[in-house]
């Protein structure tokens, strides 16, 4: 169980939400303000979970807050980035039970907002204290990197279509691909900035990765129906592969076990704040899953 005390970060979540509201760019002439879109979305909610693993995992390594907060609101706008785009791609036209930006502004602007969310990443990045300066291009590396890696999940998942005939090996990879890199991103930047080993942050990110794989499986098999034939889904790519007769959820739930051990196993060297970190998505993992608890 995590021992982070989220209580401790709710000045960090205010300053969080001031920064956020802050970005999407303002209006050129006649054209839709970028702001004004962001601000509505975000006003839909979210978990901000990315941004609290962050903050947590900072404050328990007694980083300054202008560290923490740096972190914390790159990774969130980037996972906002990831969401809005998603929506565009897969023609989702709620988010969270509101409009989608896309449905309101059109995909071309909600495209455009993504686009310049992924560079205010960037932008809080090099509001590093002085003190943490010189890990800059480390983590700016990293970032580049995760939306690289993510980038080409998504694409691999946008070419599937029921001929695809995808291996079970290929779903898990295209998962890890697009799921992975903003769940171990938050924890593996407060690693680098502790002077954490090269070794030590593939771990973190290949175990968050294994988490991602799990989040969803979880979902897919909540959506097995929505999703047959209309888009990749692990339940229907394990029906399409068993030959024996056996039930495709049980292998499902096997494979959900399994990668929850490998993403424990990954970390458990790791220093503590690795661990509690991990614990919480695997706890908000079961709260958002919950016939999943058992399998713990």
């Amino acid at each position: 169980m995590s021992t982070f005390d989220f209580s401790l970060l709710q000045d960090d979540l205010i300053e969080l939400e001031k920064k956020l509201r802050g970005y999407g760019s303002k209006s050129v002439r006649d054209e839709i303000s970028l702001n004004q879109l962001f601000v509505d979305h975000l006003a839909s909610g979210g978990s901000r979970t990315r941004a609290m693993l962050a903050l947590a995992a900072g404050h328990s390594q007694i980083l300054d807050q202008a560290a923490r907060l740096s972190i914390a609101t790159s990774v969130e706008l980037l996972h906002q980035a990831s969401l809005i785009h998603d929506d565009v791609q897969d023609e989702d036209s709620t988010r969270r039970g509101k409009a989608a930006v896309w449905t309101v502004a059109g995909k071309a602007s909600a495209i455009c907002l993504g686009d310049d969310l992924i560079g205010a990443a960037f932008e809080e990045l090099a509001l590093l204290p002085k003190t943490h300066i010189h890990q800059l291009p480390r983590l700016v590396t990293m970032v580049s990197r995760g939306i690289s890696v993510m980038a080409a999940g998504q694409t691999i998942d946008c070419q599937w279509t029921p001929n695809s005939h995808t291996t079970f090996v290929d779903y898990e990879q295209i998962v890890r691909h697009k799921s992975g890199p903003l769940l171990g991103l938050p924890i593996a930047m407060v690693l680098a900035l502790t002077n954490g080993s090269d070794e030590q942050i593939m771990r973190v990110l290949a175990g968050a990765s294994s988490i991602g794989v799990a989040y969803q499986l979880a979902d897919d098999l909540c959506d097995q129906v929505e999703d047959y034939n209309q888009r990749l889904n692990g339940y229907w790519v394990l029906a399409e592969q068993i030959t024996d007769g056996s039930d495709p959820e049980v292998a499902l739930r096997q494979r959900f076990d399994w990668h929850l051990d490998h993403a424990r196993e990954n970390v458990k060297s790791l220093p503590k704040f690795c661990i509690d970190a991990f614990e919480v998505l695997i706890q908000a993992l079961h709260e958002k899953y919950p016939t999943f608890r058992a399998a713990a």
